[in-house]
């Protein structure tokens, strides 16, 4: 099954991550390539240089762009892998938290793990 993990993040303490964690993050995904598990990864920009929210509400699309000062939390980045349950995926997510507070103290956040849905063979 496959699975996106999604990480959020609340507290950033410096303006750019270290080096340090882009070398751990890339630990983690060789690890995770040679046991065939990853599938893809990738970072997001901050929404103030490239993003904007679409919202339907009563039957109305709406538009809104950045910069979004508002929010406290955004998803900096996804990985999806091919893993055989949630338990696993878990291990991932707490893994790749556990880089970040190795590598990057004070960042704090959250990984969501959410399962992909596949649709079933003709």
């Amino acid at each position: 099954m496959k699975f996106m993990t999604m990480v959020h993040e609340t507290n950033r303490p410096t303006a750019e991550p270290p080096m340090e964690l882009f070398a751990a993050i890339g630990a983690l995904q060789a690890k995770a390539t040679a046991d065939g598990t990853f599938v893809e990864a990738g970072g997001l920009l901050p929404m103030e240089h490239a993003g904007a929210i679409v919202t339907l509400a009563g039957n109305s699309l709406t538009t809104t762009d950045g910069p979004f000062v508002e929010v406290k939390e955004l998803v900096g980045g996804y990985a999806l892998y091919d893993l055989p349950d949630l338990e696993t995926a878990v291990q991932k997510a707490e893994a790749f938290l556990q880089v970040h507070r190795d590598a990057w103290p004070g960042w704090e956040g959250w990984v969501e793990v959410r399962g992909l849905f596949e649709a079933p063979a003709p």
